[in-house]
């Protein structure tokens, strides 16, 4: 019988042509043989590859469809370091928005201050960040990161404002006393870092800044080794609420806000906000800060672009759910129709916020003529156009906080 290594053998070659793959002399040598061997296990597995890539196609084109139709329904939002509100925050919006109208919101952690404006510039597959309205200003005026950046950006909407708790103990009676001591800040929270050293900056106090974690820093601000720690965030602050009454803290007024510029807003601490530091009926002035809700101008005309404008209606669309017993509190403090002075809207949110306020006042008139008609005497003569537009004012100015509608709705 002539042994298989003496007879040629044959395998598919290319596109179905039969081929002598390799045809062995007499007296195949082991060397020969071991040759002879590896070239019949590639013929064979070449002619296998052949045969597998058309049930591998399939497969494959699942694969891309899945990868394209995630990340065209994907975003990401830089928020903040866990334990801050922009955490927080940031984390209620993509659980809301959870398959809203095939979206994922997905919340990056960042140290927050300018640094997410870095990010939200440079950093490749960031769609939105959560930055301080402070931050955001201080990056305009220094061009921190290039000129021209209120054009390179453009803001969906303002959202709710942090304000600046300062803890001090004894001694410690104004911003002044603080010149040419240490003040600490916790080191996840970058918001406060900037606002500590851009207050100290605003206010020509020489100071230094510390990070310190929050429960430390609070007995070294009791014991004298440090004269403040700055906190920020949203009012009331557990760990500040959470101090017992002994006088040996309390919270530092800051200065009303005029001469400090941009990026600020007046504030204030009453005694329901911390009973145990204020006496009832007294206020501590403070300021706050808003958190801004912001996209990268660059980016809005491409997929991006495409995913941030499905994310417009349906983030707005999840703001009743928001503002729920489960949430931050902050949520309730959101306005719509609350600008950002001398910064661009982007151009979906503004279209979804005109046409809301148009179907809103419309919605409003009908009801207003409904009532009008229903309590009017008979005979009696119709309203001239004068007073008719001054009841209506009146009454769409006492319906607006209901149903949310901005301050400059107009009317008929």
């Amino acid at each position: 019988m002539q042994s298989l290594f003496h007879r040629p053998v044959t395998v598919l070659w290319g596109r179905g042509a039969a081929r002598p793959c390799v045809t062995p002399p007499q007296g195949c040598r082991p060397v020969a043989f071991a040759v002879l061997l590896a070239s019949l296990i590639t013929c064979l597995a070449d002619r296998a590859g052949l045969a597998e890539t058309p049930l591998r196609r399939p497969a494959l084109a699942q694969q891309q469809m899945w990868q394209q139709s995630l990340n065209d329904s994907t975003l990401m939002i830089l928020g903040g370091y866990p334990g801050t509100t922009y955490f927080a925050i940031a984390h209620d919006i993509a659980t809301a928005l959870s398959g809203a109208d095939g979206l994922r919101l997905l919340a990056v952690d960042s140290a927050g201050g300018t640094e997410s404006l870095r990010y939200l510039l440079f950093l490749r597959g960031i769609d939105l960040a959560l930055v301080p309205a402070n931050a955001l200003a201080y990056a305009d005026a220094t061009a921190s990161f290039g000129p021209g950046l209120r054009e390179r950006l453009t803001y969906i909407t303002t959202l709710y404002s942090e304000e600046v708790h300062i803890l001090v103990g004894p001694g410690i009676d104004s911003l002044e006393s603080l010149r040419g001591k240490k003040i600490a800040v916790a080191p996840e929270d970058g918001n406060a870092e900037f606002t500590a050293r851009d207050l100290l900056r605003r206010f020509h106090i020489e100071a230094e800044v510390d990070k310190v974690a929050a429960p430390d820093a609070i007995d070294e601000v009791r014991s004298g080794a440090l004269a403040a720690l700055v906190l920020m965030g949203g009012k009331p602050l557990r760990s500040v609420a959470e101090l017992p009454k002994d006088g040996s803290l309390r919270l530092l007024a800051i200065p009303s806000t005029q001469g400090l510029g941009e990026g600020y807003s007046p504030a204030g601490f009453r005694a329901d906000d911390y009973p145990t530091l204020i006496p009832d009926g007294q206020t501590i002035d403070t300021v706050s800060v808003s958190a801004v809700v912001i996209a990268n101008n660059a980016a809005t005309s491409g997929e991006s672009g495409r995913r941030i404008a499905r994310f417009v209606p349906a983030f707005f669309g999840a703001l009743s759910e928001l503002n729920g017993p489960q949430r931050h509190p902050k949520w309730s403090e959101v306005n719509l129709a609350a600008t950002l002075a001398g910064w661009s809207r982007l151009a979906a949110a503004k279209e979804w916020l005109d046409r809301t306020t148009q179907e809103q006042t419309a919605s409003v008139q009908k009801a207003f003529d409904e009532f009008i008609a229903a309590n009017r005497a008979p005979g009696s003569p119709a309203l001239s156009p004068t007073v008719r537009r001054k009841m209506f004012e009146a009454y769409l100015k006492w319906t607006r906080n209901s149903i949310g509608m901005p301050d400059g709705a107009a009317g008929p």
